[in-house]
């Protein structure tokens, strides 16, 4: 379970207001831990999608599109055009330096197929609270997460053993990891939970009267 410490974070709108006529757009939450007790989990705070084609068979094929602003931890892609999209994988940004993210995620196949959704014309599709945890071996990049990794987290290698030292001592070190999605939170109250963050972000903005589905 994710758990909220502190006051309420001011909304955020969104920067652009250039709309795209016919696309849509999605909102999501993605909460991993940082293996911890007594630590509350992440929550992602910018997340990347591949929109899936026929010619590209291979997920390190597909270009990755990153998201467009964060609220209150909902991470919101606008301008999307229609079709199919998965999740390529996600950072929180450096609660301290508020930039530079310590650690990227990647999923692994069978999660990046899982997390598969559409995107409809005018629509916002709010996927709900998706939940991840560390794979098995999740610091052996290979493959397709390689392939991901370096337009996620270029320049960004695994070193084993700063790692394994940050994990017992604390501390900040870069890193990439593999994670698998556990659980995926889209009931209908959860769903309706989005949308107030949804309506004060888009309150005053020309994104208000955009999605047929929120009006």
């Amino acid at each position: 379970m994710i758990t909220f410490i502190g006051c309420v974070t001011p909304v955020k709108k969104p920067t652009t207001n250039n709309i795209n006529n016919k696309s849509g757009a999605v909102t999501l939450k993605i909460g991993f831990p940082i293996y911890f007790p007594l630590v509350p989990d992440r929550l992602a705070s910018k997340v990347f999608l591949m929109k899936l084609s026929k010619d590209k068979k291979n997920y390190a094929e597909l270009p990755v599109v990153e998201s467009t602003f964060e609220s209150r931890d909902q991470v919101t892609f606008l301008n999307l055009e229609p079709g199919d999209y998965v999740i390529a994988g996600f950072y929180r940004l450096d609660q301290q330096s508020n930039h530079s993210a310590d650690l990227f995620v990647i999923l692994d196949d069978e999660s990046i197929t899982k997390s598969t959704f559409r995107v409809k014309e005018n629509e916002m599709n709010i996927l709900g609270t998706i939940y991840c945890m560390i794979a098995k071996d999740g610091l052996n990049l290979q493959g397709n997460q390689l392939e991901l990794s370096k337009k996620i987290a270029p320049g960004v290698e695994n070193n084993r053993a700063d790692v394994l030292l940050t994990a017992v001592i604390g501390g900040h070190t870069k890193q990439v990891r593999i994670e698998t999605i556990t659980k995926i939170k889209n009931s209908p109250e959860e769903i309706d939970s989005f949308k107030p963050v949804l309506s004060e972000s888009f309150e005053g903005t020309i994104w208000k009267s955009h999605f047929k589905n929120l009006n």
